[in-house]
């Protein structure tokens, strides 16, 4: 609570003028939004690069920023739809779905072979239920979010992805056997 007050406090003397608001704000931030994107996978020097853009696309949301709801929900929201965006952009290769640690990552011709692999396994599974593997997975939605955008009851989308999970996990095992 005293924190959302700091950063209410702060916002609101960027919105009258007062510039180093925002810089506080940029210094309490900004390690914390690279930390997410170095932990979605992005590779340091873009994650860099999108916390920086970030930030840059606050400078003119602050200004009508409207006290709602805590600063840090809503810099959540404008960093994941960035994430998401990065990811539909580059068309994020298969690789992100870690299967076996064991792989040897260096050899290019098993690291194809397993994309290859994953590729496969996925497509065969149904599509409403990829869609939400992709949102749990490279998207890191939790289950009552991926229910929300699908617009599935929760109990289906916990089913259908624990069902998919293992079919996936069984698909992977007997093409790498």
């Amino acid at each position: 609570m005293i924190e959302q007050n700091i950063d209410f406090l702060l916002i609101e003397r960027y919105q009258n003028g007062d510039l180093t608001a925002f810089t506080a704000l940029f210094q309490k931030y900004y390690p914390v939004v690279y930390r997410i994107m170095i932990l979605k996978g992005i590779p340091a020097t873009e994650a860099e690069d999108l916390t920086s853009e970030i930030f840059i696309k606050l400078i003119p949301s602050l200004k009508r920023y409207r006290f709602e709801k805590p600063f840090n929900h809503f810099l959540n929201r404008v960093v994941r739809n960035r994430i998401f965006d990065y990811f539909r952009k580059e068309k994020v290769s298969l690789s992100y779905f870690s299967i076996e640690e064991s792989i040897d990552k260096s050899n290019p011709i098993e690291s194809f072979e397993l994309e290859e692999i994953i590729a496969t396994c996925l497509q065969q599974i149904k599509s409403l239920t990829r869609r939400a593997i992709v949102l749990l997975w490279l998207e890191g939605y939790k289950r009552h979010q991926i229910a929300e955008v699908l617009k599935l009851p929760i109990g289906s989308v916990h089913s259908g992805l624990e069902r998919s999970k293992a079919d996936f996990r069984k698909c992977i095992e007997d093409k790498i056997k």
